[in-house]
């Protein structure tokens, strides 16, 4: 059966619509780790020196998000 919302049927434009819909979130969600842990640019474990309370509030800001 015919599904319009199934990707297979997608029209070229929407397919591209979607596709930088989700290139968007992922950086902003990127974007969003990095100001919560305080990234300077270099990968230096900052989210491990957190306590388990701390990472899972960052957890819980993030899913929000």
């Amino acid at each position: 059966m015919y599904n319009s919302n199934n990707p297979s049927n997608w029209s070229w434009s929407k397919a591209f619509d979607e596709m930088e819909k989700t290139v968007n979130q992922a950086e902003l969600t990127q974007q969003s780790i990095n100001h919560v842990l305080n990234y300077p640019g270099e990968a230096n474990g900052v989210f491990k020196t957190l306590s388990k309370s701390q990472q899972e509030d960052v957890y819980e800001i993030l899913n929000q998000i």
